[in-house]
């Protein structure tokens, strides 16, 4: 197994990557080396091709041994992609693992912030969640957050779409009628939708990588709630210096299977930019035919911080972006907490109506 490791210039031990600087720092005498950044041109491949490649691969892969977490379904390995050397200790990455997908990783996008701002942004998330346990912050410990390389499958499409729909317009009318409780004629004004002619456009757009998951125990709500990341302009070519020192998840969802959900992602976004262009209120009926060319792909780590707990025997997670610091993710709902508001607004209720009388 070829094992990928640098050691300190200075003292000779293992160096790790510290985020945010694009430097191997030694934690044992501070010595920094620079992580040579490429400017080549991160070249994505053809999509067609890749699958075709990833299907005959995987059915060449020989089993695995595979211990799966009976909890979010994540699977280990033997061979996971960061490991220690029984020798020395030194951290390590796991080459040949990495290379071994279907897909070579072809990019990585390094960590900007440390654990310790991760933590900070974690706590800020924790204050700002309302009825939230009290112990919440107990059960759901800072210190077991943890920096992780997280597989992301990216997906470029240039989009040729017909749309046709019934366009909807809203209208008022003032009517007279006579009330029968009054007896005397009154009028009220309603609103009703009076439907256009069928009209029907064209719509042409690129899309530059759509971002889908590589982990089915990472679903892509995740990855939405804490934004995007800046895969066009910040991602490095691959180098497996940027994992030293950091847990890094090899990709369980087969290129297939995540094309399947970026195709829906990219139908979707189109066909919003589709109903955008129908004239009028609101519509009905809406159809669209979709036309996709230049389809590229590419296999990439992106970097997160993820905290797993359980809060009355259900599992919580919550998510930190890794350049940025937005969170977001699970958590539990004291009801407690919930009861009391409700009773205080209702109380608050009562009583204005009481001054009110």
């Amino acid at each position: 197994m070829e094992i990928f490791s640098v050691r300190c210039k200075g003292c000779g031990a293992a160096v790790v990557y510290e985020a945010g600087s694009e430097s191997l720092v030694c934690p044992y005498c501070g010595n920094r080396q620079e992580v040579p950044v490429s400017y080549e041109r991160i070249e994505e491949i053809d999509l067609k091709a890749a699958l075709q490649a990833s299907i005959e691969q995987r059915a060449s892969i020989p089993e695995h041994k595979v211990l799966s977490c009976s909890s979010c379904g994540a699977q280990i390995a033997y061979r996971e992609a960061r490991a220690t050397c029984d020798f020395c200790g030194a951290e390590a990455v796991n080459e040949a693992a990495l290379q071994s997908q279907p897909v070579r990783p072809q990019g990585v996008l390094p960590f900007g912030i440390d654990r310790k701002a991760a933590q900070e942004a974690f706590q800020r998330w924790l204050k700002s969640l309302w009825f939230a346990p009290s112990d919440l912050s107990r059960r759901a410990r800072i210190d077991e957050l943890r920096g992780v390389y997280l597989p992301i499958w990216t997906f470029d499409a240039e989009v040729w779409a017909h749309w046709q729909a019934i366009p909807g317009y809203y209208r008022t009318r003032t009517e007279r009628y006579f009330d029968q409780q009054t007896r005397s004629w009154q009028s009220r004004t309603f609103t009703y939708t009076e439907w256009g002619a069928p009209v029907s456009g064209h719509h042409h757009d690129f899309f530059d990588d759509v971002l889908v998951s590589g982990l089915k125990s990472l679903p892509q709500r995740y990855l939405d709630g804490i934004g995007e990341f800046a895969t066009t302009t910040d991602l490095r070519a691959y180098d497996p210096a940027y994992f030293l020192g950091w847990d890094v998840a090899l990709p369980d969802k087969p290129l297939p299977e995540a094309w399947q959900e970026g195709q829906q992602r990219i139908y979707d976004m189109t066909a919003e930019a589709c109903k955008r262009a129908i004239p009028g209120d609101t519509y009905r009926d809406f159809r669209m035919r979709l036309q996709l060319s230049n389809l590229k792909t590419k296999l990439a780590y992106v970097p997160i911080y993820i905290l797993a707990y359980r809060y009355g025997g259900k599992p919580y997670r919550v998510v930190v972006h890794g350049r940025t610091g937005t969170v977001d993710g699970d958590r539990p709902i004291s009801w407690l907490k919930v009861a009391a508001f409700v009773l205080l607004i209702a109380g608050i209720i009562a009583l204005l109506a009481y001054l009110a009388q």
